[in-house]
């Protein structure tokens, strides 16, 4: 059955909701209540939840069964009806398995789908389901399946040797009974005559005819063969053919009944399900454990006890998984790719933060133009600066240098940094230019060297980092390692100094992957610190501190090798 519909916390009790309202160990009546809900994509956390966040992570540390369990815990500040101030807690699903005991569920909120209901509302359709996986697994591996596929495919190399081995024979008698023509019609007049001849050839041809005979008939004999063993594999295939029809019926039963029981309220208390949210199953799905993610759970939980949400705050606690890069305590943004739609609906009504993913940063910064001619722009490009226009924010790079060069023909972008990232940005000015300069980033001939200001010390001087790469489909825009799917990257890096615990480095990317440096870099299995400012795969601070400084290529029209450098301000 799929793991996904099936709950990954082992929960041994469930409290009253009332229980879960935490009060402040801490004095909060100093600080002012924020006039708006946190945006959750993108946000600083409230001194509030500063507060609930570090209570919290004191409580994990006293529990001897959550301080090693290694996932995204969250608060939301929430008033009561009397006008005070609390939070309540919550750790997200992940699919792993975690056995915690009667006092620390006293201590989170319920899941959005109470395990013990759904055993008693789905447990007898669930078993079905696993009983024909069983059957279907046995059925696919049974010793008499297995024993006639393999002698179809015995058959089939022998048949095939025979035919092949008969027709070299064919071909070699056929050169033979050529020859002993052209020997008998040589002979004619002399030691044969005329009717001798014709009986010779008669008897060639009767030797051809027994051949290609023989050559049916061994043919036909396959045909017979392999006709039988169809007859009984497709015998046992529609026998499994019509388990796996039960199997995916009934599983399709599941996912659309789990869904219409997983219902969200909001602050109207309106209820929408899983199934209302996502209508379309040719269209976008929820995610595995969308609905046990953190935030979705505290609003279900805020609004059943008529609590109004003030703040919110999310950390990793604990190790890094491999794939993906989290640091210890570290604060993280609610998942769009998994929360969206079910958020917008709990949301509805309640005022937000503005967006800072809306915001235009780039509006105030000059863009120096380090080069320029009748081919080539190269620009100077500050961070928080966009290297073509989005979805959101128009100013960008490419959209400056088409203003600034209105006649310019063709795309005007070669190679891109990405928004945080400041430096050398290669523009094209025509479509010629372009072609080549493209060329020379597909066959890796240009050199680029990046400056980086790195969180801790690294030991070694110099290596290589070579991880692949990967999209994370499930928390745009992160990229993952995956050693299976991913795209091969590789990174050189040499280390200029080390102060104060931080290091910087310049690093040498072989291959231009999404987010390649900043994942090398943060990567457990790369250099293991992350750059400093990296809000992704690192903390906050006032930039990312990594700057494309160095940049050699050949000019699209002379052929000349030539370069820039410009330094890193940090």
């Amino acid at each position: 059955m799929n793991s996904s519909l099936r709950p990954s916390i082992i929960v041994t009790h469930q409290a009253s909701p009332l229980s879960k309202f935490r009060t402040f160990a801490t004095t909060v009546d100093h600080l002012a209540r924020p006039e708006r809900f946190t945006f959750p994509y993108y946000y600083s956390p409230h001194p509030l939840a500063v507060i609930a966040m570090q209570e919290l992570q004191e409580y994990l540390k006293s529990q001897s069964d959550l301080k090693n369990m290694s996932r995204m815990f969250a608060v939301l500040v929430v008033e009561n009806a009397q006008g005070s101030l609390g939070y309540l807690c919550s750790f997200s699903e992940d699919g792993t398995t975690a056995e915690v005991s009667n006092s620390v569920t006293e201590f989170f909120v319920d899941p959005i789908v109470n395990p013990q209901d759904r055993i008693a509302q789905f447990g007898e359709l669930e078993n079905q389901i696993e009983q024909l996986a069983q059957e279907v697994e046995q059925q696919l591996n049974a010793s008499d399946l297995i024993q006639l596929k393999q002698r179809m495919a015995n058959g089939a190399e022998q048949f095939e040797q025979k035919i092949a081995q008969f027709q070299k024979e064919i071909a070699l008698n056929k050169k033979q009974r050529k020859q002993q023509r052209q020997q008998a019609e040589s002979e004619v007049g002399k030691s044969i005559d005329e009717e001798q001849l014709a009986a010779i050839i008669r008897d060639l041809g009767n030797k051809s005819s027994a051949e290609k005979r023989q050559l049916k008939a061994l043919k036909q004999d396959w045909q017979r063969t392999r006709e039988a063993l169809d007859k009984a594999l497709q015998s046992k295939q529609h026998s499994i053919e019509l388990l796996q029809k039960r199997y995916r019926k009934l599983a399709d039963t599941l996912l659309l009944e789990t869904r219409s029981a997983c219902q969200f309220l909001n602050r109207e208390g309106k209820s929408k399900s899983l199934l209302a949210l996502f209508p379309d199953t040719g269209k976008k799905q929820p995610i595995a454990f969308a609905s046990e993610q953190n935030l979705p759970k505290l609003l279900q939980a805020a609004f059943k006890m008529s609590l109004t949400p003030i703040a919110l705050g999310e950390f990793w606690w604990g190790d890094s998984p491999y794939q993906q890069i989290r640091q210890h305590k570290n604060l993280y943004p609610v998942c769009q790719s998994k929360c969206f739609e079910i958020l917008e609906h709990m949301l509805e009504g309640i005022e937000l933060d503005e967006s800072p993913l809306e915001q235009t940063p780039s509006y105030n910064k000059e863009l120096e133009i380090v080069y320029q001619d009748d081919a080539l722009v190269v620009v100077n490009k500050p961070a928080e600066f966009l290297s073509v226009s989005g979805k959101y924010i128009q100013d960008s790079v490419e959209a400056r240098i088409r203003a600034k060069y209105p006649d310019a023909e063709g795309p005007l972008i070669v190679h891109r940094l990405d928004m945080s990232t400041s430096g050398l940005l290669v523009l094209t000015l025509t479509s010629e230019a372009n072609k080549r300069v493209q060329q020379q980033f597909i066959e890796r001939s240009v050199v680029k060297r990046y400056t980086a200001l790195l969180e801790g010390s690294i030991e070694q001087e110099q290596g290589v980092i070579a991880l692949p790469l990967t999209g994370d489909i499930e928390d745009r825009p992160r990229q993952r390692v995956c050693h299976d799917k991913g795209r091969s990257a590789e990174t050189s890096y040499q280390v200029i100094e080390v102060n104060n615990n931080r290091t910087t480095v310049h690093l040498y990317p072989k291959t231009g992957r999404t987010h390649q440096l900043r994942v090398h870099c943060a990567h457990q299995a790369g250099l293991n610190t992350p750059i400093v400012g990296d809000d992704l795969y690192g903390f906050k601070e006032s930039r990312l501190h990594l700057h494309a400084g160095f940049l050699k290529l050949r000019h699209p029209v002379t052929d000349q090798i030539i370069e820039f450098e410009v330094p890193a301000d940090f």
